[in-house]
């Protein structure tokens, strides 16, 4: 602008340029970081995607396996539970429901990687929208409820449970535990079979988590790579 041999058509030309190559320069570097961090959020969604399969394939065979001890568990309530003369109670038969009573059943889930996502702030790099929606009603609700009920009833297992067979569990000369149906049409040992009336609310939870995790996978398999 000071240079008085350039007319001011000039000086106002040379001025566009620098602007333009300026502005030009900006908008590339930005260009640029966007298509960085746009790489990156995808190579991230990629193998988050691919180890919450694992996780979630890994899940369903553990669920599905706790799940048959719970129907287990709940059969052999409802066997001793019956009117007394419905009971066909032969030792084999006794024995073969009696020691499927008394046991915790545990379920852990892999949320280590969700929890990770999560608490960077990340989850957005799923971009199917449906798809997120899932995995985060899958670990915020699904399994936080059925884990609470899973809770509950091993409480109740670990408490009541353990101190009334403690207290009533007779043994044989062998010194080994005595399971008869005595012991089982026994009315306080009926009301606390009652209690196992509870498993029908984990196996209901347990089942919508596992249809969550099912749709999940489906979805993880239909994403495009």
């Amino acid at each position: 602008m000071k240079n008085k041999t350039l007319n001011i058509k000039h000086k106002l030309t040379e001025i566009a340029i620098e602007i333009a190559i300026i502005v030009f320069a900006i908008s590339l570097s930005l260009f640029l970081e966007r298509w960085r961090e746009k790489t990156e959020d995808h190579h991230l969604e990629k193998k988050f995607l691919s180890g919450l399969r694992t996780d979630l394939q890994t899940d369903l065979k553990e669920l599905q396996a706790a799940s048959e001890k719970w129907r287990s568990m709940k059969q052999a309530a409802r066997y001793f539970l019956k009117p007394e003369k419905e009971i066909t109670a032969s030792n084999d038969s006794t024995r073969f429901y009696g020691y499927k009573l008394f046991h915790n059943v545990y379920f852990f889930p892999n949320s280590n990687r969700y929890e990770s996502l999560k608490s960077t702030g990340k989850l957005n790099v799923i971009k199917n929208e449906t798809l997120q929606g899932n995995i985060i009603d899958l670990y915020q609700t699904k399994i936080p409820d059925l884990m609470q009920q899973i809770g509950f009833f091993n409480d109740f297992m670990n408490t009541r449970v353990r101190d009334y067979l403690i207290s009533n569990f007779n043994r044989n000369a062998q010194n080994e535990v005595v399971l008869d149906k005595a012991f089982f049409t026994n009315i306080h040992t009926k009301n606390l079979l009652s209690f196992y009336g509870d498993l029908d609310d984990i196996m209901k939870r347990a089942a919508a988590a596992s249809g969550t995790m099912d749709k999940v996978l489906e979805q993880i398999d239909q994403h495009p790579e």
